[in-house]
């Protein structure tokens, strides 16, 4: 009994000895190749491939992840039609540059509906002395307007709702896009393209930012829904992509505009007379055209 106690003894210490011989902080090779080339036991070659690759908790392997996450960039959608991860400021200006052109054709539109809707008279639509009638209109104001309803609690909450919903697919949060609808709506339109026309009113410039980022945001949550749903409205992909333009009317007409011309639009405010065109202002000049030192005028170049 004494002698199979000092041996087994001896065998745990010569194991132990060994155990610690080894190096635990390498690397072991644990892949098995067999050579399949020779006919020696071709039997029982086999052409699988194991891999032994870590696992994530969710059963996928890192590469597995990134092959997915790639497949996910190329088939993203466009930029009108999600909301970017960071704030993008280069497709807000481009943006604004959209919303600018609209403007100016909306002003243009406006001109030939009845007085008794723009509330604009013959004298304020007129092109004659925009310098001087924008001065005094924003002296004058701002003033308690007699619009119609349909324009003041109706169209400016929507147009409101068209500037914030701009700054959020631009990546900007919900106060940061209000701020921008704020700007647009009281700088660029009350107290500057439409003081052009008509005194500043005090609704227009309390409705359309606060009322409009409600809606805005409305607008916003409703496009996400029928793009995640395919682009349909009720089984109908025709409603869908009526109902996706009017919750965002900018980016559709942007991106119209920059994919027809392969995005090589460059659109850029002008404040030379006649763009420095010297043929073109004396060709104005000599048809009888009077001559002001006051111009602002949209430059837009399209490159084939």
């Amino acid at each position: 009994m004494k002698k199979q106690a000092i041996a087994g003894l001896l065998l745990g210490c010569t194991a132990s000895t060994n155990a610690f011989a080894l190096d635990t902080n390498s690397a072991y090779d644990m892949d098995y190749q067999d050579d399949c080339s020779t006919n020696i036991h071709s039997s029982y070659c086999s052409n699988a491939s194991f891999d032994f690759s870590p696992m994530r908790l969710d059963g996928e392997t890192p590469s597995k992840v990134a092959e997915n996450d790639s497949l996910a960039q190329s088939t993203q959608l466009p930029h009108y039609l999600r909301v970017s991860d960071e704030r993008d400021w280069d497709y807000l200006m481009e943006q604004s540059y959209t919303i600018l052109g609209l403007s100016v054709a909306t002003v243009g539109l406006m001109t030939f509906l009845p007085e008794s809707i723009t509330k604009w008279d013959s004298e304020d639509s007129s092109i004659k002395n925009l310098g001087s009638k924008w001065k005094d209109n924003v002296s004058q104001g701002p003033v308690w307007d007699k619009d119609e309803h349909f324009l003041n609690y109706v169209m400016h909450p929507y147009f409101g709702g068209v500037y914030y919903t701009a700054a959020r697919h631009a990546g900007f949060n919900e106060f940061e896009s209000f701020l921008y609808s704020t700007t647009m709506s009281t700088f660029f339109w009350e107290y500057g393209v439409e003081a052009f026309a008509e005194v500043p009113s005090i609704q227009d410039l309390f409705v359309t930012p606060f009322f409009g980022a409600v809606v805005g945001e409305v607008m916003l949550q409703q496009e996400l829904r029928i793009t995640e749903n395919g682009g349909e409205v009720m089984g109908s992909e025709t409603l869908g992509s009526v109902s996706l333009f009017f919750l965002n009317p900018v980016g559709h007409i942007h991106y119209w505009v920059t994919d027809a011309w392969g995005d090589e639009t460059e659109v850029n405010l002008a404040y030379n007379a006649w763009f420095s065109n010297g043929d073109a202002a004396q060709y104005a000049y000599d048809a009888g055209m009077p001559y002001t030192d006051q111009f602002i005028g949209l430059e837009v170049k399209l490159k084939f």
